[in-house]
């Protein structure tokens, strides 16, 4: 049964339910939706081939147990009935199917908690918020099932053996429980994605720092490569190619060595200042902070006083 094109919300994980007027409440009982199925259309089929996968279940529809017949609110041996009632049967239908879908909650679940969180990425945000919308209505569905459901679908099921067959109002009962657990190892696994980002960012963090580590050291380098490259280039600037020991005009080469040297001095010199500045100006940003530190420890011991 395929759902309307226009009913569907793309930005919403709620979809239309399928419902059966067997219950108390004016709503009826819900049929649930196989979770991680088609999310545009609602299988009976596949419902029905969940519930014939369990034994019992087949045994209850195929007569192996005494036939009962209703009786106003309750049910009474009836050797002539062949089928289970409609109300037993559609209450024993839904929990099997709340059943299913909670365990195929809690296999999803385990598998981000224990083998995708490993590698933490933003998509598992996503799944967890998406697991997490799918559990709450899961239990708030058990908890209407199990709340209206007619007192005759229990009193069927009291004649019938109860090692047999379950009760699957109490059956509902046992899942809002297991649920609730799910619940918790759920928000677990949130505070689990949490610290595996954390880390995540800390080892980017730390990778960060090791390729600035990598690129002062370029750096520092690159700096000693101009201290030797920046005065040759601006003695060949000055003089170029007028030497006398190249092309028997200009200078002397010995004048271009002194200027060199002088403008190899210089240079050092000015890295010298530059260095001594810097190291002078952090000294003072040291000794403002201890300041402004020791004033307003200052400050708070003289309020504790006052006070």
């Amino acid at each position: 049964m395929k759902f309307p094109y226009d009913i569907l919300d793309k930005n919403s994980r709620s979809f239309p339910t399928l419902r059966f007027p067997n219950s108390t409440s004016r709503g009826g009982v819900e049929l649930p939706r196989l979770l991680f199925e088609y999310q545009d259309r609602h299988s009976v089929f596949e419902n029905l081939k969940i519930f014939c996968q369990h034994s019992w279940h087949r045994d209850a529809l195929f007569g192996l147990y005494s036939p009962i017949e209703r009786t106003r609110l309750s049910y009474t041996l009836n050797r002539k009935a062949q089928v289970i009632p409609a109300y037993p049967f559609i209450y024993l239908w839904t929990s099997c199917l709340w059943e299913e879908n909670l365990k195929r909650l809690k296999k999803d679940i385990k598998r981000i908690s224990f083998r995708e969180i490993r590698d933490p990425k933003l998509e598992i945000n996503t799944e967890l918020h998406d697991r997490r919308e799918d559990l709450a209505s899961l239990r708030d569905g058990l908890t209407e099932t199990s709340t209206w459901a007619p007192p005759s679908v229990r009193s069927y099921f009291r004649c019938l053996a109860p090692d047999l067959v379950r009760d699957p109002i109490e059956h509902l009962k046992h899942l809002a429980m297991a649920a609730a657990e799910l619940q918790g190892f759920l928000m677990e696994t949130f505070q689990l994605f949490m610290s595996s980002i954390s880390v995540q960012d800390s080892r980017l963090s730390l990778e960060q720092s090791r390729l600035s580590i990598e690129q002062a050291r370029r750096g520092s380098r690159l700096t000693l490569l101009a201290f030797v490259y920046v005065p040759l280039s601006f003695v060949t600037g000055i003089f170029g190619m007028n030497i006398q020991q190249i092309n028997s005009s200009g200078l002397n080469i010995s004048v271009c060595l002194i200027v060199a040297a002088v403008a190899g001095f210089v240079t050092l010199l000015l890295f010298w200042l530059v260095k001594l500045y810097g190291d002078w100006n952090q000294e003072n940003i040291s000794i403002s902070q201890k300041i402004l530190s020791l004033t307003h420890r200052a400050k708070l011991e003289r309020e504790e006083k006052m006070v």
